[in-house]
């Protein structure tokens, strides 16, 4: 792995929503990137809550992780027997609606049912997106394969695209309800997957909060950190996944006077941000103060993961103040960033530690090329978006690229990028 000290900062790669960070691959249950016949696995099946979850495209899976995150629950991808179509139109107008008419109950891979003990848990969180107006009709297999009592709390959380249709929201929880019979089902969550506020809100609200998987402030007995600057919290979303996938510690940057909506509106002229911008090109710009920028424990942890959002093209510039105060030789330093839109300039690397590209991560980049490490396992929905990239070049075989688990929608808009091979085969 590269050692990046902080000129790292320079590092032309922005990403429209995330990178997400893959937990190693255990047995057991512990950890697992999941495939068409094998569920995802993440966090510690020996807790008391279980997070469960259906996702086809991968937005329910963003949703779960992110919860994941928040509550330290063990988390098992809810796989059918026979796979769905990566066709949209056969899904949607296929098989999910004839299920939905038939209130069919198409077979859980016993895969699923083999990394849980349910018996175990007194919390389940389960996701879904909705299908035809209620939940996948997969969803009623898996509840009613177990027996519930009043002891066994539910949570459903779910999204789609209409994520304020009361009907929707109503038939679900009805259908829960009545697949899950004797269990206390409690009020569910309706939300964009990457509305944080609103799921945050849910989580504390039923007293979900407080797991272990990501500690809010370094601990000083961990080799992994995750710092980050966030000024509208999709920095923090991403961090929160890395954190969550490495089990390392959460280190927040906090500005002394923090920006407000209005001090980030970039289209005023007399704006904070747009001031700063200012005085930066013209070389006035003063280190941002932090209300903190030295970690306890600095000196134990070996690799640094970096996140802050892009500014005019750039690393935002209140880190410059965290990586001016300390020293990172010796360390494995690993920057991520979030973009609404800004360009990558002609060409972008991911970094030789990406395992995952995540939703939308060239989503409007309208970049020529774009270099993949080998390492990569897997291309979530929307990674390269309408229009952002003319050339893929992947430092494996052709054979090793077809093996990367891709999403349906990984690459939609640009079905005629090229893409160019630079290694040799070891499969």
């Amino acid at each position: 792995m590269k050692k990046f000290l902080t000129a790292a900062l320079s590092l032309l790669l922005s990403v429209s929503a995330v990178f997400a960070f893959a937990a190693c691959e255990t047995s057991g249950g512990a950890g697992g990137t999941g495939g068409a016949d094998t569920p995802y696995t993440s966090g510690d099946p020996s807790g008391d809550t279980l997070l469960v979850y259906f996702s086809w495209s991968g937005n329910t899976r963003e949703m779960a992780e992110y919860i994941a995150a928040q509550t330290g629950a063990y988390v098992v991808e809810i796989v059918p027997e026979v796979p769905y179509s990566d066709n949209y139109n056969d899904v949607a107008y296929g098989r999910a609606q004839e299920e939905a008419e038939q209130n069919a109950r198409p077979a859980v891979a016993q895969a699923t049912y083999d990394l849980i003990d349910m018996e175990r848990y007194d919390t389940v969180l389960i996701g879904f997106p909705i299908w035809w107006h209620t939940a996948p009709m997969v969803i009623g297999t898996f509840l009613e394969h177990y027996t519930w009592t009043a002891e066994d709390n539910i949570y459903p959380f779910f999204q789609g695209a209409s994520n304020s249709n009361q009907e929707y929201y109503d038939n679900s929880m009805s259908f829960v309800r009545e697949n899950a019979a004797g269990a206390n089902v409690h009020g569910g969550l309706y939300c964009d997957e990457g509305d944080t506020q609103a799921i945050d809100t849910y989580l504390s609200e039923n007293g979900l909060t407080g797991g272990t998987q990501t500690p809010k402030t370094p601990s000083g007995e961990n080799s992994v950190l995750v710092v980050f600057f966030s000024a509208q919290g999709h920095t923090e979303r991403v961090a929160g996944f890395i954190a969550a996938a490495t089990g390392g510690d959460l280190f927040e940057l906090t500005p002394a006077d923090p920006y407000t909506s209005e001090d980030l509106d970039y289209n005023d002229a007399d704006s904070h941000v747009v001031q700063e911008y200012a005085a930066k090109q013209e070389g006035t710009l003063a280190d941002v103060e932090l209300t903190q920028t030295t970690v306890n424990g600095w000196a134990t942890y070996e690799t640094v993961f970096l996140g802050y959002p892009i500014w005019w093209y750039e690393a935002a510039w209140p880190v410059n103040t965290f990586v001016r105060a300390n020293d990172f030789t010796g360390k494995t330093v690993i920057p991520f960033c979030t973009s609404a839109s800004s360009g990558l300039g002609q060409s972008g690397e991911i970094p030789d530690s990406v395992r995952i590209l995540g939703e939308a991560s060239f989503r409007r980049a309208a970049l020529a090329e774009v270099h993949i490490s080998a390492g990569v396992t897997e291309i979530r929905n929307y990674a390269f978006g309408t229009d952002s990239c003319g050339q893929i070049v992947f430092a494996g075989s052709e054979e090793e690229w077809n093996a990367i688990d891709k999403q349906p929608y990984w690459n939609l808009g640009n079905g005629e990028v090229q893409i160019l091979f630079e290694g040799e085969s070891d499969l």
